[in-house]
Parts: structure tokens; C-alpha cells; sequence
């Protein structure tokens, strides 16, 4: 009789498991909306073991671009070389569509032997969003 009491619990910890790969139009709105130019404004940094924000001064202000499609460019409107295909927005994955990457496509990436970073962290909070690599190094962007 125990182990019948066991069998709710087993579902529903089975059905939470399911995969939130590009799940619905919840995940592709999140990823088109990060569309256009993102300027980057503080890092997290690790200072006496407490983990502080620290403002961008630098006088060359960097910046991202996303495509309506949520393919991360570089500064000539092509794929980053070596620029993630999924994202993980705000607990959401995300993978963009292989032919759209295509379309993107820099011939001159055949020259790049690339390890970079296939999936990105990014919380998403309108015009905010903060970004994860692989690294683990967390950056704030606003939208321009």
C-alpha cells in the first residue's frame, strides 16, 4: 500500500522533466525580441571573495547586434565566427534554425578554427539582459 502512495509523486516529478527546448512561441518571442544593438555596461567581478558589478569605462563602448532571428552578429551584419546557436533565456532553450544560420554564414570562418561557447545563459528582462559564457563571466547589456 506504501509504494501506491509513491506512484504521484513519481509523475509528477516525470512530467517536470520534460524538456523546455524551444519551448513554444514563449522561447522564439523571448529570442526575436532580443533583436537589434545591445551596448555592454558592467561585469560581474569577484572582489574579497563578493561578487560586485563593475561599470564599463572603457572609451571603446562594446556592443552586441542580434538579427531579427536571434543570430548573434559581428560588426558587418554576418554570424560570429564562433558565436553560440543556442541560448538559454531565462530558463528557456532556445537553438536557431540551421538554414537561418546559413543565411548569415561568413565564408571567411572556414578560417577559424573555433572553441567557442555553443549555448549562452541569458537572463532577459526587456531592455535589460544580462549574459553567462562559458566561462562563467556574467556581462549586463542594455538595448539601444
Amino acid at each position: 500500500m506504501k509504494r501506491i502512495l509513491y506512484i504521484p509523486f513519481l509523475l509528477i516529478f516525470l512530467l517536470g522533466c520534460k524538456s523546455k527546448e524551444n519551448d513554444g512561441v514563449a522561447a522564439q518571442e523571448l529570442a526575436y525580441s532580443l533583436a537589434g544593438s545591445w551596448q555592454m555596461t558592467e561585469t560581474e567581478m569577484t572582489i574579497n571573495n563578493k561578487k560586485v558589478w563593475q561599470a564599463d569605462t572603457s572609451k571603446n563602448l562594446q556592443y552586441l547586434n542580434f538579427s531579427p532571428e536571434a543570430v548573434l552578429l559581428d560588426k558587418n551584419g554576418k554570424a560570429g565566427c564562433c558565436a553560440a546557436r543556442e541560448y538559454n533565456i531565462n530558463g528557456n532553450l532556445y537553438k536557431i534554425d540551421p538554414q537561418v544560420w546559413a543565411s548569415y554564414y561568413d565564408e571567411a570562418c572556414e578560417l577559424v578554427n573555433c572553441f567557442g561557447c555553443q549555448r549562452l545563459d541569458i537572463e532577459y528582462f526587456g531592455k535589460e539582459m544580462i549574459m553567462t559564457g562559458c566561462t562563467g563571466i556574467r556581462v549586463k547589456y542594455v538595448k539601444n
